[in-house]
């Protein structure tokens, strides 16, 4: 079989994980020899100053080797905010931050030499939320960083002027130029705030990193994080001064991220103990603080206004998002820029005006999260959408069907939309679920409704990848590799591309992955950019493998390379020596008695290399648009039936149907797996996860009992839920696909939100929906109606 992509092809690592043999982060910690575990030291207040810090009696406990504070010397943070991994100047930014590491010869007694760190603290106030923060007499989160860090934006109209709040660290600004005359020339109009709490990506396996250290001073890394190349080795090569050649990282089975784990926090970490204490280092967070010290997502505040003509056309957006990015600066422009994007790829608005803002609170820090601040941005979108639809008594998908942006349109940012098929996921998932029809009621206290959204998400330029092919002398094929594999099955669809290309048995060709020793660079796996980025550098690989594979065999036999083809394992010559010949027939063994090369042997095995990397034009106008920001978008749906209890408030997810529009699908199954998983996510994140936080600022929730994510029974049953692909093709996607997976965390909220309105006639405006606020909502409207 040769015909591989758009087949359904079982997962490569399907066997191992499953029969418990996959080696995780945790397996390799188990098995780690003669190493030492570290424990930390975490500040229990939101801000306060470090009055005292006596370690005197902890580096004297039994089994301690070493401790490591802030002051640590040989640590270049200049590409990384210090403060985001330890505490500084004697002082703490949120509760949960790192202020001393002890690392023992195990971990009970790491813990118990934390206990005795004698440290005194001076509580300072605290700013815990958006609108706190934003207030002009706030205290500052982390202003002395301000300066430097937003000098990155490229965007000249996007460094800030007249801050309002010291607290304020990162914009993104456009305006087309005619919003409020547009405005005026609406027949309706919405206008509404939002609100997306806090989360955790809460992967079942806690962050985790190893450092080995051997007698020559190299260290070798193995962690649960992200990027081997691009985020691990390069940075820490930069900041704490050892030559690359003298670090080794390797990716064991991941226990997934969500983009989570990008942050090189935990590598960093063991590193600077192991060149310390010249051992092996095992650092692992606890459950608790996996949500207090690791980084989580954006929280969003949106204010919108929308306006449209009574045939539903939308005229003008004037949209503003705040994101809350917690307690340290790292990018904060772009994270603006990326939050501010939700609006960029979905509809026409006519005129536009977007301004958005990242803003310090002394929170754990934010870092990426599946959809990069998207999904908490357009859930203000299509909230508006549903109530514009209602207020001029069109159908939910008749007024986005009407302002969709089409194929080879521009966006407001003057971008073209190359590939877009949100026209059909949208009518994939209205008629699974039949949403122009009304929920049939049961006559009970649970009251029906019906909602859809829709949604799309920009894959962010993210520099090169590479792949490598071997032909091995048995006519065996390697795979190169160093592309993450978060769970999401990436190195399924990169080895059936290859496969395709190379028109070989898929089972004839194994993946090496994952080692900055052996295998080629590859930035990082986040934005749905490895199906689109790794994928095309496959596919150049294995034309390369095939070009370089006809000239040693024309070379071998005597023909030019060009009356060479290959097909798999096979040479097919033709003209006057028409003939097939296994190309593994030519490879012959080093005669040891002869000088020279024989057969194919020079240069075995046969190597194909590929390289790739999408080079936007970000050349901004003075309006701050460009050509292209960002290398594609995906696009996605989801419809939903949702029952509400008139008395509780509870709400469940009945039906949901969910579209995908992934450019073609190299692998169906996978796509349908990451539609179904995602689904689930953006259930938890719209309905049950937030984090809350007691009266030092610290968060109280923070395990999986109090922390709601949702479980089987929070999600319909299997016949109650539709997944749909609806592909458009990519043009410069391998094979015309391109990645899917965070579109997909977008529209479930904004659905149940509009469905929630159609039972019980509330609109919810804030995530988590949480029964006790939608309860209270419904007893306001009661209230307002037994007034009249």
């Amino acid at each position: 079989m040769t015909n591989y992509v758009g087949k359904a092809e079982k997962r490569t690592d399907a066997y191992e994980k499953v029969t418990g043999k996959a080696v995780y982060a945790t397996d390799v910690a188990t098995q780690a020899k003669n190493a030492v575990y570290m424990h930390a030291l975490t500040s229990p207040y939101a801000h306060a100053k470090i009055t005292k810090l006596d370690l005197s009696k902890a580096e004297k406990a039994p089994g301690v080797v070493g401790i490591i504070t802030g002051d640590e010397p040989g640590a270049n943070w200049e590409l990384f905010p210090k403060d985001a991994v330890l505490a500084q100047n004697n002082e703490v930014i949120w509760a949960g931050q790192i202020i001393a590491l002890v690392a023992a010869e195990t971990l009970e007694q790491a813990k118990d030499a934390i206990e005795l760190i004698d440290i005194e603290y001076e509580v300072l106030p605290h700013v815990l939320t958006y609108w706190d923060a934003i207030k002009s007499d706030t205290p500052s989160v982390i202003d002395p960083m301000f300066g430097k860090r937003n000098t990155a934006s490229d965007r000249p109209m996007d460094q800030i002027k007249d801050r309002k709040s010291p607290n304020v660290v990162g914009a993104f600004k456009l305006d087309t130029g005619n919003v409020d005359e547009a405005m005026k020339i609406a027949d309706v109009i919405v206008e509404r705030d939002f609100y997306t709490g806090k989360k955790t990506a809460s992967q079942l396996e806690t962050p985790l990193a190893v450092c080995e250290y051997d007698p020559y001073g190299k260290l070798t890394i193995r962690s649960n994080g992200m990027g081997i190349h691009g985020v691990v080795k390069m940075s820490l090569s930069k900041m704490i001064g050892v030559p690359e050649n003298k670090l080794r990282v390797l990716a064991p089975t991941s226990g997934a991220s969500f983009g989570s784990r990008l942050a090189p926090i935990m590598e960093v970490l063991v590193a600077m103990m192991a060149r310390k204490v010249k051992r092996t280092v095992v650092y692992r967070l606890t459950r608790e603080q996996q949500f207090t010290t690791a980084p989580s997502n954006w929280p969003v505040i949106s204010k919108i206004k929308l306006g449209a003509k009574k045939d539903g056309t939308i005229v003008a957006l004037d949209f503003y998002v705040g994101e809350e990015i917690g307690a340290a600066i790292n990018n904060s422009y772009f994270t603006g820029r990326m939050a501010a994007s939700g609006a960029n790829p979905v509809y026409n608005w006519g005129e536009a005006r977007i301004d958005a803002e990242a803003v310090t609170t002394n929170t754990v820090p934010a870092a990426e999260y599946r959809g990069l601040g998207v999904p908490e941005s357009e859930f203000a979108i299509e909230c508006a959408i549903s109530e514009l639809a209602d207020k001029l008594g069109m159908s939910q998908v008749e007024i986005r069907q009407k302002n969709f942006i089409k194929r080879d349109e521009r966006d407001c940012v003057g971008e073209i939309v190359t590939s877009t098929g949100i026209s059909k996921c949208l009518d994939a998932v209205a008629e699974s679920i039949k949403v122009d029809e009304p929920s049939v009621q049961d006559g009970t206290v649970w009251k029906k409704g019906k909602g859809v959204a829709a949604g799309g998400k920009q894959n962010t330029p993210l520099g090169r990848a590479e792949a490598k092919i071997n032909f091995n002398s048995d006519g065996t094929v390697t795979l190169l590799l160093s592309s993450d594999e978060n769970g999401m099955g990436a190195t399924t669809a990169l080895k059936q591309m290859a496969a395709e290309i190379l028109k070989m048995d898929i089972e004839n060709i194994e993946v090496l992955a994952r080692d900055t020793d052996v295998t080629p660079y590859d930035n990082y796996g986040a934005s749905s950019r490895t199906t689109y980025t790794t994928g095309n550098a496959v596919k150049a690989a294995a034309l390369d493998l095939i070009q370089n594979l006809r000239e040693a065999v024309g070379r071998e036999i005597g023909v030019h390379w060009m009356n060479v083809e290959i097909e798999g394992t096979k040479a097919i010559i033709k003209g006057y020596q028409k003939k097939e010949i296994e190309i593994a027939s030519l490879f012959r063994p080093i005669n040891f008695f002869e000088q020279g090369n024989y057969g194919m042997m020079k240069g075995t095995p046969v190597v194909g290399y590929g390289v790739y990397c999408p080079a936007p034009v970000l050349q901004w106008g003075e309006d701050g648009r460009c050509d292209r920001q960002w290398n594609w978008y995906q696009f996605a749906a989801t419809a939903v039936e949702v029952a509400v209890n008139e008395e509780t408030g509870q709400v469940k997810v009945l039906k949901y149907a969910c579209a995908a529009d992934t450019g073609n699908p190299i692998n169906p199954k996978l796509v349908e797996g990451q539609i179904e998983g995602g689904v689930m996510m953006a259930i938890g994140f719209a309905v049950t996860e937030n984090h809350y936080y007691d009266n030092n600022g610290k968060i109280w929730n923070a395990n999986l009992g109090d922390y709601r994510i949702p479980t089987i029974l929070d999600v319909p049953k299997a016949d109650d839920t539709y997944s749909h692909i609806c592909p458009d093709s990519l043009p410069d996607g391998p094979w015309g696909a391109k990645g899917m997976a965070e579109s997909i965390t977008i529209a479930p909220g904004p659905a149940i939100a509009e469905a929630i309105y159609q039972a019980v006639g509330v609109r919810v405006d804030s995530y988590p929906m949480t029964a006790e606020k939608v309860l209270k909502l419904i007893k306001e409207k009661k209230a307002k109606e037994a007034g009249k």
